[in-house]
């Protein structure tokens, strides 16, 4: 049977192919090189060499679109990046054949953090002029990627102690093994040499851990408010990840609605999300600002980001209006939709605090069963939250005498509800958000934001942090969201129409 045959390697050919010519005329990698040479990178900050002798250095747009060229190809490792460099043809257009060792590579990314971190805003102000983003309807999400910092590197105050001396004894294990040995070749016994080798490493292994529990422990000596020490990136948190729990960051983001593009960025340890509206509100206002656009934005948000202090401080924000999911009405979604486990719950349904009727004249509530329950202050207490809530207490011996106190309270004192200070304003907010044109609108986030997510982290294969730190796992995160938008855009775009937008606009 014939097979293609290929061309013998020690061929000699007739007319040599220019390096150009390797590339289609519509390949993205010539979107990135013009993308590149189109950017004032001493403007947005990275660190111009200064270099008046020995051997130049790379220009910084080459490390740059190597950069890009990888986060595209989801290659994100330095030592990769160089192997790219060297066999990879569109790489080595790209780069016009210079090939910058690993070091390099990496030490620009840890020099300009500032600088990557302006070139997702330069994009944006791109995307800006070419008419991509809007601003009229937001949708803000979170999700979480693990940090460079291994569960066995985590150490937390409770269990310090317990770990060093299970650690210890494993050591002494060990080491009686190998007494047992010593005394098995005084008799002249046959020992496996490779069984020595393997327990030694063992050892050596153990007394590395040990030292990390002990600077571990230095940790919690000098503050005492430490919980939990992290010994490889010491700015990560644990995050719930699919269902484990992980070191890692909450990544916040925000879209916009016309093609989904990312508009803002945020790193944070946060566990939830339930303090993230501020920040993130003031942070698409300090892009809008800088992108000057007036108009109004409806920013959605889903129901983590419910929290009553966050919404009394933003319902009046300049240029947004918030929308939020419920709660309370998501969490009995999710009920339904995964059946009801809280059957014996206390308070049971009708007798939690909707279903307490107040009398305005006498500033008292009534329990289901008509028992009157007063105000136990005449000031506002403050939760953990922040939330000022004011306490209403029912007579313990009405609540004795009451044939519901099962379902109502199990508390000795009798049942007490906490009614917030803003509960006429939170009440009025909560049935705004109702309304079929809000519910409407709240629909809207999971076709905006889910998108960038499923293609963040599916697509490109980000679901970790390379750096440690959090203001380099910012800077990363920044780059991660440059690329999901350079990589929408070339989409909506195509290669030949985005060249044309940076002739054009840049």
């Amino acid at each position: 049977m014939h097979y293609k045959q290929g061309t013998p390697r020690n061929q000699l050919t007739l007319f040599n192919e220019c390096i150009d010519e390797m590339i289609a005329a519509d390949s993205y990698v010539r979107v990135i090189d013009a993308y590149v040479e189109s950017l004032s990178l001493e403007e947005l900050g990275f660190k111009m060499h200064q270099l008046k002798t020995g051997t130049p250095p790379y220009r910084n747009q080459v490390i740059l679109k190597i950069y890009i060229y990888g986060y595209l190809d989801r290659e994100r490792s330095s030592r990769r990046l160089e192997k790219a460099c060297q066999r990879n043809k569109e790489m080595i257009w790209l780069t016009e054949g210079l090939t910058p060792d690993f070091k390099t590579i990496a030490d620009f990314r840890k020099n300009n953090r500032n600088g990557i971190k302006e070139v997702f805003k330069a994009f944006l102000e791109f995307c800006n002029k070419v008419g991509l983003i809007s601003f009229e309807t937001i949708a803000v999400d979170s999700t979480t990627m693990r940090a460079q910092n291994s569960v066995n590197s985590s150490f937390k105050r409770k269990n310090i102690k317990k770990l060093k001396r299970k650690i210890r004894q494993r050591i002494e294990e060990y080491l009686d093994e190998l007494d047992v040995n010593d005394e098995k070749e005084a008799f002249n016994l046959k020992i496996e040499n490779t069984d020595i080798a393997e327990v030694i490493e063992k050892i050596n292994n153990l007394k590395k851990y040990e030292q990390s529990i002990d600077e571990a422990q230095k940790e919690f000596d000098e503050d005492e408010d430490l919980q939990t020490y992290f010994a490889a990136d010491h700015d990560c948190s644990f995050q719930s990840d699919k269902g484990k729990v992980r070191p890692g960051y909450n990544v916040q983001t925000a879209g916009d609605a016309k093609h989904k593009l990312i508009t803002v960025s945020d790193v944070t340890g946060a566990s939830n999300d339930l303090k993230q509206m501020t920040p993130m509100v003031s942070k698409i206002q300090e892009v809008k600002t800088e992108l000057n656009i007036e108009q109004n934005s409806d920013v959605i948000m889903d129901a983590g980001y419910f929290s009553e202090q966050e919404i009394v401080n933003n319902h009046e924000a300049e240029g947004v209006t918030i929308f939020v999911s419920d709660k309370k009405e998501a969490e009995k979604s999710n009920q339904k939709r995964r059946g009801n486990k809280n059957v014996d719950k206390v308070p049971a349904q009708g007798y939690e605090l909707k279903d307490f009727k107040y009398n305005n004249e006498n500033d008292i509530y009534f329990c289901p069963n008509g028992k009157p329950l007063k105000k136990t202050h005449s000031r506002p207490g403050t939760e953990r939250s922040g939330r000022k809530t004011f306490e209403y207490q029912c007579d313990p011996d009405d609540c004795d005498n009451c044939g519901d106190r099962q379902y109502c309270t199990k508390n000795k004192r009798g049942r007490s509800i906490h009614v917030s200070v803003n509960k006429d304003f939170m009440d009025a907010f909560k049935e705004s958000m109702k309304t079929q044109e809000n519910i409407k609108i709240i629909a809207k986030r999971k076709e905006i934001i889910e998108h960038p997510f499923g293609t963040l982290k599916r697509t490109l294969g980000y679901t970790y942090f390379m750096q440690k730190g959090i203001e380099n796992v910012r800077s990363e995160f920044n780059f991660m969201c440059f690329i999901y938008n350079f990589k929408r855009v070339l989409s909506i775009l195509t290669p030949n129409g985005f060249l044309e937008a940076i002739s054009k606009y840049s």
